[in-house]
Protein backbone atom coordinates (compact mmCIF):
# COMPACT_ATOMS: atom_id res chain seq x y z
CA UNK A 1 0.00 0.00 0.00
CA UNK A 2 1.44 3.37 -1.00
CA UNK A 3 1.89 6.35 1.26
CA UNK A 4 -0.79 8.18 -0.73
CA UNK A 5 -3.34 5.40 -0.20
CA UNK A 6 -2.59 5.26 3.53
CA UNK A 7 -2.86 9.05 3.79
CA UNK A 8 -6.18 9.10 1.93
CA UNK A 9 -7.51 6.30 4.14
CA UNK A 10 -6.56 8.22 7.27
CA UNK A 11 -8.02 11.44 5.87
CA UNK A 12 -11.29 9.70 5.04
CA UNK A 13 -11.58 8.22 8.54
CA UNK A 14 -10.89 11.65 10.07
CA UNK A 15 -13.45 13.31 7.77
CA UNK A 16 -16.10 10.73 8.67
CA UNK A 17 -15.37 11.32 12.36
CA UNK A 18 -16.50 14.95 11.89
CA UNK A 19 -19.80 13.98 10.25
CA UNK A 20 -22.43 14.73 12.88
CA UNK A 21 -25.51 15.15 10.68
CA UNK A 22 -27.85 12.67 9.00
CA UNK A 23 -29.32 13.53 5.57
CA UNK A 24 -32.00 12.28 3.22
CA UNK A 25 -31.40 12.79 -0.53
CA UNK A 26 -34.49 12.94 -2.76
CA UNK A 27 -36.05 14.34 -5.92
CA UNK A 28 -39.43 16.04 -6.25
CA UNK A 29 -41.94 15.80 -9.08
CA UNK A 30 -45.50 17.02 -9.48
CA UNK A 31 -48.22 14.50 -8.82
CA UNK A 32 -51.89 14.46 -8.03
CA UNK A 33 -53.57 13.80 -4.71
CA UNK A 34 -55.83 10.76 -5.36
CA UNK A 35 -58.55 12.04 -3.01
CA UNK A 36 -58.72 15.74 -3.91
CA UNK A 37 -57.19 15.54 -7.41
CA UNK A 38 -55.16 18.61 -6.49
CA UNK A 39 -51.53 18.89 -7.65
CA UNK A 40 -48.99 17.91 -4.98
CA UNK A 41 -45.22 17.51 -4.74
CA UNK A 42 -44.15 13.86 -4.57
CA UNK A 43 -40.78 13.02 -3.05
CA UNK A 44 -38.75 10.09 -4.40
CA UNK A 45 -36.03 9.07 -1.95
CA UNK A 46 -32.61 8.37 -3.46
CA UNK A 47 -30.82 7.66 -0.17
CA UNK A 48 -32.05 7.95 3.41
CA UNK A 49 -30.15 8.13 6.68
CA UNK A 50 -26.83 9.17 5.10
CA UNK A 51 -24.34 10.43 7.68
CA UNK A 52 -22.50 13.58 6.76
CA UNK A 53 -21.83 17.17 7.65
CA UNK A 54 -23.12 20.57 6.60
CA UNK A 55 -20.23 22.97 6.16
CA UNK A 56 -20.39 26.72 5.62
CA UNK A 57 -17.35 27.30 3.42
CA UNK A 58 -17.58 31.08 3.35
CA UNK A 59 -19.84 33.86 4.44
CA UNK A 60 -19.02 37.29 3.09
CA UNK A 61 -20.49 40.45 1.69
CA UNK A 62 -19.85 40.78 -2.02
CA UNK A 63 -17.64 43.64 -3.14
CA UNK A 64 -19.70 44.01 -6.32
CA UNK A 65 -22.73 46.21 -5.87
CA UNK A 66 -25.97 45.03 -7.42
CA UNK A 67 -28.58 47.76 -7.78
CA UNK A 68 -26.65 49.87 -5.29
CA UNK A 69 -26.52 47.14 -2.63
CA UNK A 70 -23.77 44.76 -1.49
CA UNK A 71 -25.34 41.29 -1.32
CA UNK A 72 -24.27 38.78 1.30
CA UNK A 73 -22.93 35.53 -0.14
CA UNK A 74 -22.86 32.28 1.81
CA UNK A 75 -21.43 29.11 0.34
CA UNK A 76 -22.45 25.76 1.79
CA UNK A 77 -21.42 22.17 1.19
CA UNK A 78 -22.83 18.82 2.24
CA UNK A 79 -20.03 16.31 2.90
CA UNK A 80 -20.77 12.57 2.91
CA UNK A 81 -18.53 9.48 2.92
CA UNK A 82 -17.28 8.44 -0.50
CA UNK A 83 -19.71 6.00 -2.09
CA UNK A 84 -22.56 6.79 0.32
CA UNK A 85 -24.58 8.52 -2.39
CA UNK A 86 -23.80 9.67 -5.93
CA UNK A 87 -26.09 12.43 -7.22
CA UNK A 88 -25.94 15.27 -9.69
CA UNK A 89 -27.42 18.76 -9.67
CA UNK A 90 -30.93 19.66 -8.47
CA UNK A 91 -31.27 16.88 -5.89
CA UNK A 92 -32.78 17.89 -2.55
CA UNK A 93 -30.97 17.19 0.73
CA UNK A 94 -32.88 17.35 4.03
CA UNK A 95 -31.13 17.50 7.42
CA UNK A 96 -32.80 14.72 9.42
CA UNK A 97 -30.74 15.06 12.60
CA UNK A 98 -27.64 16.79 13.94
CA UNK A 99 -25.59 15.99 17.01
CA UNK A 100 -23.76 19.32 16.76
CA UNK A 101 -26.47 21.86 15.86
CA UNK A 102 -30.16 21.02 16.34
CA UNK A 103 -31.17 24.35 14.73
CA UNK A 104 -30.35 22.99 11.25
CA UNK A 105 -32.67 19.95 11.52
CA UNK A 106 -35.42 20.17 8.92
CA UNK A 107 -33.55 22.55 6.61
CA UNK A 108 -33.58 21.59 2.94
CA UNK A 109 -30.85 22.24 0.40
CA UNK A 110 -30.48 21.62 -3.34
CA UNK A 111 -27.29 20.30 -4.90
CA UNK A 112 -25.65 22.58 -7.44
CA UNK A 113 -23.38 20.08 -9.14
CA UNK A 114 -21.75 16.68 -8.83
CA UNK A 115 -19.18 16.11 -6.14
CA UNK A 116 -15.53 16.35 -7.12
CA UNK A 117 -13.83 12.97 -7.34
CA UNK A 118 -10.38 11.50 -7.34
CA UNK A 119 -8.05 11.76 -4.39
CA UNK A 120 -10.54 13.26 -1.93
CA UNK A 121 -11.45 12.46 1.66
CA UNK A 122 -15.23 12.94 1.24
CA UNK A 123 -17.84 13.62 -1.40
CA UNK A 124 -18.52 17.36 -1.22
CA UNK A 125 -21.73 18.66 -2.79
CA UNK A 126 -22.09 22.43 -3.20
CA UNK A 127 -25.64 23.27 -2.10
CA UNK A 128 -28.00 26.20 -1.83
CA UNK A 129 -30.78 26.48 0.70
CA UNK A 130 -34.17 25.55 -0.75
CA UNK A 131 -36.35 26.23 2.32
Amino acid sequence: MSLLNRSLGLGRRLAEGRMTEVFDFYTVHRGEDPDTLQPIDVETVIAAGVKGRLKITSSSVSEKDIAGQSPAVMQREVHVPLGAVNVGPSVFVRVVSSASDPSIVGRVFRTGMRSAGGQVTAARYPVEEAS
